[in-house]
């Protein structure tokens, strides 16, 4: 009997069981194949674009957003490893944010943000076909904001 409390109370003590780890590898693979450009359809607002681009012999996505005029680059993002961390540091008007690959799965990439000062809290990424869905939480005046990109992909590269 005392062995079957022993038992009871081990389990009880042991640590929860850890999360699956996220493969940042596979994740970084489906990110690089959303090189391009992308666009949204203006229903909510002015035009927007959003280019993605291979950076540092491959090691990076650089995605970069800029206004209709596509000269004037309002925000960007580095995509990369820091170890075996896959992350998105997000520079834009309220500051810098360091986010961390959280989930992935066949269509979702999802980033999540530590600290609590930072402009972006979350960024989710959803690719269907030829669109491109970002989804970011921002911190605005101290409470949590939602904003939604709908992208459309201006081309398609045959040879890739």
């Amino acid at each position: 009997m005392h062995s079957l409390a022993f038992l009871v109370a081990l389990s009880l003590a042991a640590p929860p069981a850890a999360a699956p780890a996220v493969d940042g590898n596979a994740a970084f693979e489906r990110l690089k194949k959303l090189e391009g450009s992308w666009k949204t359809d203006a229903k909510d607002g002015p035009v927007q674009y959003v280019t993605l681009r291979l950076v540092g012999a491959g090691t990076s996505v650089l995605e970069t957003n800029t206004a209709a005029d596509r000269t004037t680059v309002t925000s960007a993002t580095l995509y990369s490893f820091e170890g075996t961390r896959l992350v998105a540091t997000h520079h834009g008007s309220g500051g810098t944010s360091r986010l961390e690959l959280s989930g992935s799965d066949a269509t979702t990439l999802k980033f999540d943000g530590s600290a609590k000062d930072a402009r972006v809290a979350a960024l989710v990424l959803t690719v269907k076909a030829n669109k491109l869905r970002q989804d970011f939480t921002t911190r605005e005046g101290g409470r949590e904001v939602k904003k939604v990109l709908d992208l459309l992909s201006e081309y398609v590269d045959t040879l890739k």
